[in-house]
């Protein structure tokens, strides 16, 4: 097992400076107690340098450091990058971990931590996901208003110290986050939040306030989400029923507006992470031969518009 729990957290890394990263990059920078190094690829070190990032209105000189150098240990990893980063992400980590770091994952899906477990050891790999307001980039500047919460689990008990750990440096740092009584029960809740909101409002290229004004496409997102809730049952999720009829009931009734990240990259035309939502769920029905028809419709829609282009998008919908 490993050994995270014999130092504090000084030295801290975070890899990925999209949203969900600036904002705890922002908020360990501002306490001003840590070694913060933000890890990037020498090819983006021109635009990192000229183009600050800019976060709630507030410019940010982080330091960066590059995969190939040596002689930083970092007690604490953050991935914050896409999913469609991670291998790349855990590559790039190996000169700055021992048996002490401690790594977490706020990507989104359900098996990054199980992906970096193939690398790294797995009992340093705390749970992790971002809940609360959108985070929306354009270009360097990101703007987050509103309430958010890191939350935090862990797989074995032998990680309570590791976990004690980052929620007191999470204090310190002001970084908002919550450990539930059951994590897991959260982690497929926000799963299934996700295959919703992140997949209709991409395909339909509206906000979730716009979604829910229209009946019919409100039906489909909770289609969506009622086959993700049939994956979380036949993966032995409990209370998968409890979960889909939270998450139903909070995109529904306690969050009025989203601009969910799939949404903007489509705007934007950049590569989403179709994979793993959509994916993940037309790859968990072939493992236990349920049902996955809306989201096989979603992932076709999606890989279409990435191959061709916003046009796609236009030229779609008008046949649906």
């Amino acid at each position: 097992m490993g050994k995270g729990t014999e130092r504090g957290i000084k030295n801290v890394i975070i890899c990925g400076l999209g949203g969900i990263g600036c904002l705890c990059a922002s908020k360990i920078y501002d306490f001003g107690k840590t070694n913060l190094k933000i890890l990037i690829d020498r090819s983006r070190q021109k635009k990192y340098l000229n183009n600050p990032s800019i976060f709630n209105g507030k410019e940010y000189d982080f330091d960066y450091i590059f995969p190939d150098e040596k002689g930083f240990t970092a007690d604490l990893i953050i991935i914050a990058t896409k999913n469609t980063n991670l291998k790349e992400a855990i590559d790039n980590i190996k000169n700055f971990t021992d048996e002490n770091t401690i790594i977490l994952s706020l990507l989104n899906g359900i098996n990054s931590e199980e992906e970096i477990a193939k690398t790294y050891n797995r009992s340093n790999i705390l749970y992790s996901f971002y809940i609360g307001a959108s985070c929306i980039r354009e270009n360097r500047n990101i703007t987050q208003r509103g309430d958010y919460n890191i939350v935090l689990g862990y797989k074995y008990e032998s990680q309570k110290e590791l976990l004690n750990k980052v929620m007191k440096f999470f204090q310190e740092a002001g970084i908002s986050y919550k450990v539930p009584n059951n994590f897991f029960d959260e982690y497929w809740r926000k799963f299934i939040i996700n295959v919703g909101v992140n997949q209709i409002c991409a395909v339909e290229g509206k906000t979730l306030k716009e979604i829910k004004a229209d009946k019919d496409l409100t039906e489909r997102m909770l289609k969506l989400m009622k086959e993700a809730e049939y994956a979380a049952k036949s993966e032995g999720i409990e209370n998968h029923k409890k979960i889909y009829e939270e998450a139903v009931d909070f995109l529904l009734n306690k969050i009025e507006d989203a601009s969910p990240s799939m949404l903007q990259d489509i705007k934007a035309g950049r590569e989403t992470e179709l994979e793993i939502f959509a994916g993940e769920i037309i790859r968990l029905g072939e493992k236990h031969k349920i049902n996955t028809s809306e989201n096989k419709e979603v992932y076709s829609f999606i890989k279409e518009i990435e191959r061709n282009g916003k046009q796609t998008l236009v030229n779609i919908q008008k046949n649906l």
